[in-house]
């Protein structure tokens, strides 16, 4: 079942904004609007003179960026426990199978 939609007010660069979000996901709204505030001011000050746009645009750009190297990791980490996991299946298997020879030859 969906979680009621709330309506959560967050504040970036001293301006309100109402959003709506699912109610179990409000913390995380409020933290990631933190984070964009965060990000916006340090950029306002290193980058004097940009138009608030411009702040957006960049903000943007370097979370993406951070989120596809962050996707990247972990996606390789995921075919890295793929590979151990086949390779951990191939070690079991070939010790039922030498497990089995035993087995036979114990019988003869």
């Amino acid at each position: 079942m969906t979680e009621p939609l709330e309506s959560v007010e967050i504040n970036v660069l001293g301006r309100a904004y109402r959003v709506s979000c699912q109610s179990d996901q409000y913390q995380l709204l409020r933290q990631a609007a933190q984070k964009l505030d965060d990000a916006l001011g340090d950029l306002r000050i290193r980058a004097r003179g940009s138009s608030n746009e411009q702040l957006a645009i960049m903000v943007a750009l370097n979370l993406s960026h951070e989120l596809l190297l962050e996707k990247n990791r972990i996606q390789q980490y995921s075919e890295s426990m793929e590979r151990r996991i086949r390779q951990l299946n191939d070690v079991i298997q070939d010790a039922l199978k030498e497990q089995s020879k035993l087995s036979v030859d114990d019988c003869n």
